[in-house]
């Protein structure tokens, strides 16, 4: 199972445990609503508030599927009933899940997913050819390895629907310090990107004095270990991804 697969059937199965709560309660001159009863009702909230949390991170905070359900939650379906508005939060969640499978959209995130695999594989595949290549200059795997680390930083900035302050210019050392204001790297994060960006600054500036084959290849060992965190925080969403993974293990 595809880890796409994966997260679909987790979205069918959350849906499903929200609805399975609720009872319809026909009115009495027609129609009716839906009604969670006795402790379920406390159940049912807490499983709401995970799926809007999945919608928010996978469908993404500006897509329609997570403002209709929102609004559905928020307005208690219509002001019909708090178990009205979380039933039709299970119905979004399962036609978010189809429209995936059919292609029709995409999880959040993907395409940033995507390209930070493609740096951590190819890219990195190349920095260690230069840095095995006894003819090559250590400037050439250090500029090559800056590339893949920014490239990465910024993928993940955007998977993860952070903008930078106005007017600041996009580099690695913005964008690291945006993840940092955003919780998302630690302070060592940040020492071991700086170092890295200063080794990539040395090479694009001719201070090849700074440079060795040495600190090339700690800068490599470096930047993998940094692409490696990048994806795991390109796959948005802590709840889901964290049972997901369990379930892959």
């Amino acid at each position: 199972m595809t880890d796409q697969q994966r997260l679909l059937s987790y979205a069918r199965s959350k849906a499903q445990e929200i609805q399975g709560e609720l009872i319809w309660a026909p009115a009495e001159y027609g129609g009716g609503c839906w009604e969670a009863h006795g402790s379920s009702e406390g159940l049912v909230h807490g499983r709401v508030v995970a799926a809007l949390q999945f919608l928010r991170e996978y469908a993404g905070a500006d897509s329609s599927w997570f403002s209709r359900a929102e609004q559905a939650w928020d307005s208690q379906g219509g002001n019909k009933s708090t178990a009205t508005g979380a039933y039709y939060v299970g119905e979004l969640l399962k036609g978010w899940a189809d429209q995936v499978e059919a292609g029709v959209t995409e999880v959040a995130g993907s395409q940033a997913r995507e390209k930070v695999g493609v740096v951590s594989t190819d890219v990195m595949e190349q920095v260690r050819q230069l840095n095995d290549d006894d003819k090559a200059h250590p400037a050439a795997a250090v500029v090559l390895c800056g590339a893949a680390l920014e490239t990465a930083l910024r993928a993940t900035v955007e998977a993860r629907s952070l903008s930078l302050p106005e007017r600041q210019r996009p580099s690695l050392n913005s964008y690291t310090q945006l993840l940092r204001s955003a919780g998302l790297f630690t302070a060592q994060d940040v020492k071991d990107a700086d170092m890295c960006g200063g080794l990539r600054n040395s090479a694009a500036h001719g201070h090849f004095d700074d440079l060795s084959r040495e600190r090339a290849g700690l800068m490599e060992q470096q930047t993998n270990l940094l692409l490696r965190k990048l994806s795991d925080l390109a796959t948005v969403g802590d709840e889901p991804a964290q049972e997901l993974s369990g379930r892959s293990r």
